[in-house]
């Protein structure tokens, strides 16, 4: 989504263009944006015409994902979309300014200090892991955020229970590969950014979280209410909804649609809302 050109000091926000060669961005389909291609067709053929923008149709079109995965189509984001962006036709090296998963200290960086976001915004945001699974051969991450592949196609709350659910163990401590999964397989993920939002694990390691400790002794302690990053955890069992199980999406939906229009508008000095119709005067 173009967050490594985000920076509200800066400005130059979703631009539509990723640099296709950076690691961050391995394992995207080679037909996902090319000439000939499906999507740039469709973009070709329908919107190009019209002035959209490619920034506009991406984030247009993460939007749909995310309403169509949605429960029940609940995050319906379209009040929030602008369009009006520019497109650049050059990112070369941009991606160095994506977040690494090593940690907070890497989330606060990109989230609250160059987007402006907050901690509640960036906790929103990082919801969006209940999304599809990471690849070993790829980013060096292997498993779904969620319990199975299934849950990983619908988009809800599921990620912030799962941390709570689970005792999450790590592995690779050390290399670049390093980050957490289960006692119940290797087909499960957490990464530092994911768990520092709620644990203090920077100077704890090795520990793990939950109850079921097989092996290491240390708990990872929870942030206690003093912590620079206490609003990330109130912020993360709000969007649990309430006492679990519950199917309460609301807390997490609203904070997400709130989240995600800061995040793809920052930068951006001359965006227009969508008409209420196509009517032309």
């Amino acid at each position: 989504m173009d967050f490594d050109r985000n920076d509200s000091k800066n400005p130059q926000g979703p631009d539509g263009c990723f640099d296709p060669f950076h690691p961050a961005n391995a394992g995207l389909p080679d037909d996902l944006w090319c000439e000939g291609c499906l999507l740039t067709n469709l973009y070709a053929s329908k919107y190009s015409e019209h002035q959209i923008s490619r920034a506009d149709f991406w984030i247009a079109c993460a939007n749909a994902v995310i309403r169509q995965t949605s429960v029940n189509n609940g995050l319906d984001l379209r009040d929030t979309f602008e369009w009006g962006r520019v497109d650049a036709n050059s990112c070369s090296g941009q991606g160095n300014r994506l977040p690494s998963p090593r940690g907070c200290s890497q989330t606060e960086d990109v989230f609250l200090t160059r987007m402006g976001l907050t901690w509640t915004d960036a906790t929103a945001l990082m919801g969006a892991h209940t999304l599809g699974r990471g690849d070993s051969g790829f980013s060096g991450h292997h498993g779904t955020w969620v319990p199975n592949n299934n849950e990983a196609m619908l988009f809800d709350k599921t990620y912030y229970e799962e941390v709570f659910l689970n005792s999450w163990h790590p592995r690779n401590i050390g290399t670049p590969r390093e980050d957490w999964t289960t006692g119940n397989g290797v087909d499960r993920v957490m990464l530092n950014t994911d768990l520092c939002l709620v644990m203090e694990i920077d100077d704890n390691m090795p520990c793990c979280t939950g109850t079921r400790c097989t092996g290491l002794s240390r708990r990872c302690p929870r942030l206690p209410d003093n912590h620079p990053r206490s609003e990330a955890f109130e912020a993360f069992r709000e969007y649990l909804g309430g006492s679990y199980p519950n199917d309460n999406q609301v807390p997490f939906y609203n904070a997400y649609r709130e989240a995600w229009r800061k995040a793809t508008t920052v930068g951006q000095s001359n965006l227009f809302p969508l008409a209420d119709n196509c009517d032309v005067e």
